[in-house]
């Protein structure tokens, strides 16, 4: 089995189950649980988007998100975190992106 690494945390099949789990049951305060769906393709070392469709996001929300990501963080000893943008490809949809490492390569524009 190979060594854990924390700057490439996804390519750890349990590191990436644990967190889609997580991500799956969570219940947003207006919509409940949101089926997992892949954005740009399947999960890196690094990083992987997720489609939320059009919605609107509470600060119960974020709070609850946070949660998840400063649990498993220190569980696991990484340095994952968040953030939500629109989809390029489909107006009005909104996008989780879940980066797992400072590693994780910037997308401008």
């Amino acid at each position: 089995m190979a060594k854990f690494d924390p700057l490439e945390p996804f390519a750890s099949k349990k590191f990436l189950n644990e967190t889609l789990g997580e991500l799956g049951r969570f219940r947003y305060k207006l919509y409940g649980s949101i089926p997992l769906k892949f954005h740009r393709g399947r999960p890196t070392k690094y990083e992987f988007d997720l489609v939320l469709g059009t919605m609107h996001f509470t600060e119960l929300d974020f709070h609850g998100l946070s949660a998840i990501f400063a649990r498993i963080n220190k569980k696991w000893g990484t340095q994952m975190t968040f953030c939500i943008y629109p989809s390029k490809k489909t107006p009005r949809t909104m996008v989780i992106n879940i980066r797992g490492s400072p590693k994780a390569p910037s997308e401008i524009g």
